[in-house]
């Protein structure tokens, strides 16, 4: 997949970064120099050009020949529209775009972007998200439902599987991640083959996200539950 990106920002190149981590085919275009040249080595290409003026990102659309394109400027509203109709006229069907607030969200779905972001927003989420589970990771389902990947404490001793209050939290266990040699080897164990349950186990469940997050503060802070 190519992806071009319009803004290297904080926040446009650690999107290049990380998609390019991923194995994604990534351009990224600012008409800031410096910035251009700071994120070059990290990507497929780097381009100064001013986003704002259609005759250029028609002659970068034609050259990339993008699958998907991403709108990533900051405060600077006016230039994300100007790229998003430059890329929506240029037959992109894929395009991502950065807002600042909700209404700017509105504006830029209904100019038919795919997916909006509010890097804020998701930041917030994200650092409650870190202050409820700590070490533990999150991804909502719906709002009813999400699996998590549920760190246990390095100090807990062995244990069955049945000594774990999943039940009583109505959680699904999916299956164990456990690390060896300061995580170096790992393995993958499904609940029929689950003899133990130790300290440093990832425990990927699957339930409610209230509940998950209760089981998560049990499993740090309280004491050994009664076989379920």
């Amino acid at each position: 997949m190519r992806y071009l990106i319009f803004g290297a920002g904080l926040f446009g190149k650690s999107l290049a970064r990380r998609l390019t981590e991923l194995g994604a085919q990534v351009y990224v275009v600012d008409h800031n120099e410096a910035a251009v040249e700071e994120i070059k080595d990290s990507v497929a290409g780097a381009i100064v050009g001013e986003s704002t003026e259609r005759e250029i990102v028609t002659q970068i659309v034609e050259k990339v020949k993008p699958d998907v394109g991403a709108v990533c400027f900051g405060e600077n509203f006016d230039a994300t529209l100007l790229a998003t109709i430059y890329l929506k006229e240029l037959g992109i069907q894929h395009i991502i775009a950065r807002a600042s607030n909700h209404l700017q969200r509105q504006i830029l779905y209904k100019l038919g972007v795919e997916r909006v972001v509010l890097p804020e927003v998701m930041m917030g989420e994200r650092t409650g998200e870190h202050i409820i589970l700590g070490e533990s990771e999150f991804l909502p389902l719906d709002a009813d439902n999400a699996v998590a990947r549920v760190r246990v404490p390095e100090k807990l001793e062995s244990q069955p599987p049945d000594a774990i209050p999943l039940k009583k939290y109505s959680l699904t266990l999916l299956f164990v991640h456990r690390m060896y040699l300061r995580g170096k080897v790992f393995k993958i164990i499904f609940p029929p083959e689950l003899d133990e349950i130790t300290g440093g186990d990832n425990l990927v469940v699957l339930g409610n996200p209230g509940k998950i997050a209760e089981f998560v503060k049990k499993l740090h802070t309280g004491k050994r539950e009664e076989k379920e």
